[in-house]
């Protein structure tokens, strides 16, 4: 090229240059204008809208070198500008807009400088519209500078635009260089993510350090870098739930919208590649001409610019995306948690609330992160029938009805979807709740042999939710199937129709340029088409999930209904942190209405209330009034409606009618049985309040626990477990009334809270609570209870009969009985024994450190592939692959016919038009119908399959575990393994699988189309897989980790909510709603982290291939104009599979890494069901009628909790007669229950034997042993099942034994007027008391040799002790019946009582033998209970309560 091309064809718009040397250029006024001036402007009116925005901000980065560097960078570039002005001026080659150019130069960066320190002081990250406008214009400047150079009289002019483009290169480099070094305060950069530039942020550079940390070791939880705050927490300032649809998107506007732009980029880019197509065809096709390689070089840089440009738009979108979706998932879920502690107790008993943060969170977000693909990809579909008609001719449009076609189809069965899937989750729900119940009750179930009955249950409901879940399945299948046909329907149809209709006047009927460019885009629209698909019907699943968090989130919002007192005219008074009331103060009180105000802590004034919605009303217009200070007992029996008054004074539910007032917002709450939560021992008793040491300490010793804590490996610091697993009975009883003194709450509310405490010890705690100097005596303290025995205490006393009617209110009759005549007749050393670590009943003892998930080694990755394959079937399998191939052939093939066909003459295509069509539409029907077929076979044949086998592998391992699994194991991590573990295997892994596999076979096969058409592409394609294997032999590394880490943070996020909602009622009394909601937002912010940093992970892959594939695209274009031996339309069938291969790759990666991750579920599942050990394992099966007799023998026996702790018994020696009957009595702590659940295989025998009927039952499976033997256990089963269901699970199958059963107890007319025995049991149908009343009736309808009874009538009063006594001796008259009891009444009449003190029975013999024995320990607890009888006369006043 000449180096002295005039000025005068420099002065002209062009944009090409006419008449200088290969004219390879743009003029020097296109190049001043366009690309100098324009960008220039738009980019200093940013600049200075920045600047206005951050100008007044804190300084948050000193200056130090880097801004001074900054600074002389800029002035450099302003005096390189002002050189360039004068230089033109002078002499230099000019045109029009060259002053312009250099004067708006100087004055705009100016500007720019001002901008790059105020940003550089004020704001966290550099400047992107700078940044952005350096890197861009570079280029720019160096075209300027090589037209200049090339212009008459222009090399010193040039030469001063090489120094300003140098000194843009080092202010560019200065702006992208990290400033954290010169941080004003630290914290600055914890968040790499929100510090780094546009740039790094484009190339995803913060994820380099992660990945090369997960490459090396193992990724832990301490090792994740921080995130945004927001991303963690989302909108933690409230959990409005009212328009959730609508508000979740609202309150998020800026992360929702910033995707937009970037997409369109991307969009933009995706149809330059027809484009670059067409013009790669035309050049090789075409004779070379002079400008052959300048244009060849031309069009390399193209598709580098491209390709590269399609990766960094594709990941600055998806990073974007992924950001919004990582926000709302942290609001929605927090919003969820919020929103569970407001719901009332009627919803927030069925647990659905783990659900909607596990299943329905996961498919929001996944929504919203797809939800820009879904208008994109329906612009991509417009955009691209347009060109295509442009290209084909309007006959191509016939495509558009086989579009809208499918996209009908598609709408309407994303809608058939959205609607099955509802059903179906709602029956995922039902199981995972009753799963819950099971996991909570699992030591009751076992004590009751009823591992069966229940594994039974669980998996009807899992193969109900099978059945429902094939319904959705079969939608998705018709969705996918549609879109993936698009494949081969849309080049059928578009391209046989202009071909017949053709008339061959350009030489042919469709020549390599245009068909290539057309399938193209027909690729491009396919894709959109399945993308749209499956992106519309994530967005429409996602919207439904919402729509159902919403109305569950609605319905039944808790209301305080409770008055304070001193204000009667307020509607509620504040509990927690929520306040209601009314405007209506206007009623001013008599001063007699004040004075007994004062006097009054609590008052119930014509009260109607209900146990439930569905319930009848409970009593009839309840009034009385609670005094203040002292105690007030509310005496009635069981199932009277105690604890329902008591949920009216705590406020946790409502009266129909009437008015609830009591003297404090906040109230010390004991709730039957005790709620513990999943903390240490001291932090369930201090909870939400200050440590005070003294005050805790006071606290352990009145409830006599600083013994046991003093046992305790761990102290203090014990975590007592999920439903306090790992503490035992009487411990929880402890713990529960200890932190409802320690509240220091001047309303304390007991609800039967001494139960399943032995004499001795409740005679203790009743000491320090209520004695003269009790530590409640200057509290309000009520306590509800069906046993007489605490009436003594009492200031005042109110009497309820059997349907919730105040029959006698007053103080105590006989002011002479004091609490001297229930203590036990020893001095006051004696009355505080040391309690042992056992209680009543078994302990569980969790491992001094909880084995973590994290810790334990992967399984190998081919194991758990095989483990899956064989659960689906190897046969199904391999057909399911044989399908996919048959598909992915009919896909390529016909490409390939069209490369040698559109190389035809024009005879020659007419001669093979049958052949065309052929090939086209036999092929493509194929294709379709074998991936119909595979869709079939995978989601309703392998899918169900897998589904059931997974689920039941899991139920019998869990159920089959030790009770020691069950203490050391933490309840979260399980439940996991049956919720989100299961909801992956059903739902996320066929799609990933069937994903992975079509993808797959596609990439193998475009690789070869590529090499075969282009062979020494074949280096380049090896090359790319060696960088395959080595990109994914890094990030599996890391991705599995992270995805571990997701799933174990994610467990104490169930744990802490399933503990909340247990627990509601006490965490509302006690005004702790706050500190929970803090506590969720916690271990919530905790569990996004390893989320957003797996998506960040999947982004940078992605990056990274479609880098790899920009390569290839380069490598293919180059060995084409450089080898100059291809065919045009051998070129375009390379270059179409490239774009393929762009798309394909980033299919199989998103499937891939979706199948790794799914697959981890495969593996915990498999690591849970291979590595949790079976208790019945090398055990033997006992005869069918074993036992016969009933005899027991214990013969030298030592029997621990676990082999590493010290025996609870020592060689043990006990001889139990067939049929006799033998009551275990003891303080707490004395080994009663270890012993009787010694019987079950409960706990560790560690030496002797144990006998029954001859038997050693060590031998034997203890599955076997619990179902042979009858037992009763302590505490009754709660299992969201109808009555029917609920005694089959005893037991008991006939409906006539049933409904004779619940009558003799009087339980039937309640549970008639309910449903009758199809009445499901919910915590509102029956009170505690009747529910342990149901148990025991039920467990009494079975018939065994050996019956075990645990403390059954601990929550039941004295009429039923007596109902129980009777059915001892005649429904179970042949049978050998142990008994542990505190009641000594009910065993009169036993052949035996044993006394157990730790551990050693230190006296035995026939109960009234015993009683009349001077000294006798029986005697010293029967004397406790001697005068109930007498109290409970007095109380009523000769009114029969019942």
């Amino acid at each position: 090229m000449p180096l002295d091309c005039p000025v005068s064809v420099q002065d002209v718009f062009g944009p090409v240059v006419d008449g200088c040397g290969s004219d390879f250029d743009f003029t020097l006024l296109f190049e001043e204008s366009i690309l100098f001036i324009l960008p220039l402007i738009i980019t200093t009116i940013l600049a200075i809208l920045e600047l206005a925005r951050r100008y007044n901000h804190q300084a948050l980065y000193r200056g130090g070198i880097l801004l001074a560097l900054k600074l002389v960078s800029w002035i450099a570039l302003l005096a390189s500008q002002i050189a360039f002005l004068a230089l033109i001026s002078a002499n230099g080659p000019r045109t029009r807009a060259s002053t312009a150019a250099g004067g708006i130069g100087v004055a705009l960066t100016l500007i720019l400088t001002a901008c790059s320190y105020v940003q550089h002081r004020n704001a966290a990250r550099s400047s992107s519209v700078i940044v952005l406008y350096l890197l861009g214009t570079l280029p720019m400047d160096i075209l300027r500078a090589r037209t200049l150079w090339n212009t008459q009289n222009g090399r010193g002019v040039a030469i001063s635009m090489i120094c300003y483009a140098s000194f843009k290169l080092c202010a560019f480099i200065l702006e992208i260089t990290w400033k954290c070094s010169h941080a004003t305060q630290s914290g600055l950069c914890d968040a790499p993510e929100e510090k780094h530039g546009i740039i790094e942020r484009a190339f995803m550079l913060r994820a380099i350090p992660m990945f090369s940390k997960g490459y090396r070791t193992p990724l832990q939880a301490k090792d994740l870098y921080n995130i945004d705050a927001r991303l963690m927490n989302g909108n933690a300032k409230g959990a409005d739930t009212s328009r959730l649809v609508t508000n979740i998107f609202t309150s998020h506007l800026p992360e929702v919208l910033d995707p937009i732009l970037p997409r369109l980029y991307y969009l933009a880019l995706q149809f330059a590649q027809p484009f670059l197509v067409e013009r790669a065809i035309e050049l090789i096709s075409n004779p070379r001409g002079r400008n052959f390689y300048l244009n060849g070089g031309g069009l390399i840089a193209a598709y580098g610019l491209v390709y590269i440009g399609i990766g960094v738009m594709a990941s600055t979108y998806e990073g974007k995306a992924a950001r919004a979706a990582t926000v709302i998932r942290a609001d929605l879920s927090s919003r969820i948690f919020q929103q569970s502690l407001k719901l009332d107790r009627i919803v927030v008993s069925k647990d659905s609330s783990t659900t909607m943060i596990t299943a329905d969170v996961d498919r929001v977000q996944s929504g919203i992160r797809k939800m820009h693909d879904f208008w994109a990809n329906l612009a991509t579909i417009g955009i691209g029938l347009w060109l295509i008609e442009s290209r084909l001719g309007a006959s191509s449009l016939l495509t558009l009805a086989v579009i809208v076609g499918s996209l009908i189809l598609t709408g309407w069965w994303s809608t058939l979807a959205s609607k099955y899937q509802k059903r179906w989750m709602e029956a995922m729900e039902t199981r995972l709740h009753k799963t819950v119940q099971v996991f909570k009750g699992i030591k009751s179930i076992k004590q009751m042999g009823a591992t069966q009955p229940i594994f039974d249950l669980l998996r009807a409901d899992r193969t109900s939710e099978i059945q429902l879940s094939k319904y959705f399945r079969l939608q998705m299948i018709a969705i996918i199937t549609l879109s993936f046909s698009s494949l081969t329907t849309l080049p059928s149809v578009g391209l046989v129709l202009p071909v017949a209709l053709s008339n061959g006047r350009s030489g042919q009927l469709l020549d390599a340029r245009a068909a290539f460019a057309a399938l193209t885009l027909f690729q491009l629209v396919s894709a959109a088409i399945q993308d749209g698909a499956a992106h519309g019907m994530q967005l429409m699943v996602g919207i439904g999930s919402l729509q159902r968090v919403q109305a569950a989130l609605n319905q039944h919002i808790w209301k305080d209904g409770r008055r304070s007192i001193g204000n009667e005219s307020t509607d509620s008074i504040a509990t927690g942190s929520i306040k209601l009331s009314s405007a209506d103060n206007s009623h001013e009180k008599e001063p007699s209405e004040k004075h007994r105000d004062r006097d009054v802590a609590v008052t119930l004034d014509k009260v109607i209330t209900k146990w439930s919605e569905e319930s009848d009303v409970v009593g009839k217009e309840i009034s009385f009034n609670v005094p203040r200070n002292g105690l007030t007992v509310l005496y009635g029996p069981t199932g009277s409606g105690k604890s329902t008054l008591l949920g009216l004074m705590t406020g946790d539910s409502a009266p129909v009618s009437g008015k609830v007032s009591t003297m404090d917002q906040q109230i010390g709450f004991c709730d039957q049985p005790p709620w513990i939560a999943n903390l240490s021992i001291r932090d369930n008793i201090v909870g939400a309040l200050h440590f005070d040491e003294k005050m805790y300490h006071m606290v352990l010793e009145t409830c006599a626990l600083d013994r046991d804590i003093r046992e305790l490996g761990d102290g203090d610091q014990h975590i007592c477990g999920l439903n306090g697993q790992s503490v035992s009975g009487g411990q929880k009883a402890r713990i529960a009334l200890a932190r409802t003194i320690y509240s220091r709450a001047s309303l304390v509310i007991l609800d039967d809270c001494f139960v399943g405490l032995d004499g001795r010890t409740e005679s203790f705690i009743l000491d320090k609570i209520f004695g003269p100097d009790g530590v409640l005596n200057a509290r309000t303290t009520i306590l509800a209870t069906s046993s007489p025995k605490y009436l003594a205490l009492a200031n005042h006393i109110i009497t309820i009969d059997a349907n919730c009617n105040v029959v006698r209110e007053g103080p105590y009759l006989d002011a002479a009985l004091t609490i001297n005549q229930i203590e036990q007749p020893e001095s006051q050393h004696q009355r505080i024994a040391p309690m042992s670590l056992e209680d009543d009943d078994a302990e569980l003892i969790r491992a001094a450190s909880d084995a973590n998930d994290t810790n334990k080694p992967a399984s190998s990755e081919w194991a758990v592939y095989q483990w899956y394959f064989r659960a689906a079937g190897s046969l199904n399998f391999m057909v399911f692959l044989v399908l996919c191939s048959f598909f992915v052939v009919g896909v390529i093939y016909p490409q390939v016919f069209l490369r040698s066909w559109t190389e035809k003459t024009l005879q020659g295509q007419r001669s093979t038009l049958p052949t065309f069509y052929g090939v086209f539409f036999g092929v493509g029907s194929m294709a379709w119908i074998a991936f119909a077929g595979a869709c079939v076979y995978l989601f309703l044949q392998m899918a169900v399959r897998v589904a059931a086998s997974f689920h039941t592998m899991l139920l019998d391992t869990m159920l089959n575990a030790s009770m020691e699994f069950f203490s050391t194991t933490d309840s979260g991590r399980t439940l996991n393994r049956f919720s989100q573990d299961l909801q992956i295997i059903d739902m996320e892994l066929p799609l990933a699988f069937i994903g992975t596999t079509i993808s797959s076979l596609t990439v193998i096969a475009q690789c070869a189309v590529i090499i075969v058409e282009l062979p020494w592409t074949g280096f380049a394609v090896l090359g790319l897989a060696i960088a395959l294997f080595l990109v994914f032999r890094i990030y599996l590394r890391t991705t599995r980790r992270l995805r571990l880490l997701d799933i174990e943070l994610k467990s104490p996020v169930l744990s802490l909510l399933i503990e909340s909602i247990d627990g509601l009622a006490t965490v509302r009394s006690f005004g702790w709603t706050e500190w929970y909601s803090r506590r969720g937002l916690r271990v919530l912010g905790e569990a996004q982290v390893p989320f957003h940093l797996l998506q960040t992970a999947q982004i940078t892959l992605n990056l990274w291939l479609d880098l790899l594939v920009a390569i290839l695209a380069i490598v293919v274009v180059s060995i084409a104009i450089g080898t100059g031996n291809s065919s045009g339309g051998s070129l375009g069938l390379a270059l179409l599979n490239i774009v393929g291969l762009g798309q394909s790759v980033r299919i199989v990666v998103h499937f891939y890494t979706s199948l790794e991750i799914t697959l981890g579920a495969v593996a915990r599942i498999r690591d849970f069901t291979l590595g949790t050990g079976s208790e019945n394992i090398g055990k033997d099966e006992p005869s069918p009628d074993w036992p016969l007799k009933g005899s027991i023998q214990f013969q030298n026996v030592t029997i621990s909790h676990s082999s590493s702790l010290p025996p609870i018994i020592e060689g043990l020696e006990l001889n139990v007669e067939a049929g006799s009957k033998v009551a275990i009595c003891g303080r707490t702590g004395s080994g009663k229950t270890t012993l009787a659940n010694s019987l079950l295989q409960l706990v560790n025998v560690s030496t002797g034997k144990i006998l029954i009927d001859g038997i050693d039952i060590a031998t034997l499976r203890p599955k076997d042993i619990r179902s042979r033997l009858v037992a009763l256990p302590q505490e009754t089963l709660k299992l969201s099942v109808d009555i029917r269901k609920y005694a089959q699970i005893y037991g008991v199958p006939n409906d006539e034994d049933i409904i004779q059963g619940l009558t003799a107890v009087g339980l039937w007319p309640t549970i008639e007027r309910a449903g009758g025995l199809d009445m499901l049991l919910t915590d509102e149908s029956l009170s505690h008391g009747q529910r342990q009343l149901l148990g025991m009736t039920l467990a009494c309808l079975r018939r065994g040799k050996v019956v075990l009874m645990d403390e059954p009538t601990s929550n039941v009063d004295v009429d039923i002790q007596s109902q129980l006594q009777r059915a001892v001796f005649e429904t179970f008259a042949d049978s050998t019946v142990v008994c542990i009891t505190h009641q000594i009444d009910t065993i009169l009449d036993f052949d035996l009582a044993i006394v157990l003190d730790r551990g050693k029975i230190v006296e035995q013999g026939k109960p009234r033998e015993l009683l009349e024995k001077e000294g006798s320990r029986l005697r010293q607890l029967y004397s406790m209970q001697n005068t109930e009888a007498a109290m409970a006369e007095k109380v009523t006043g000769g009114v029969d309560v019942e």
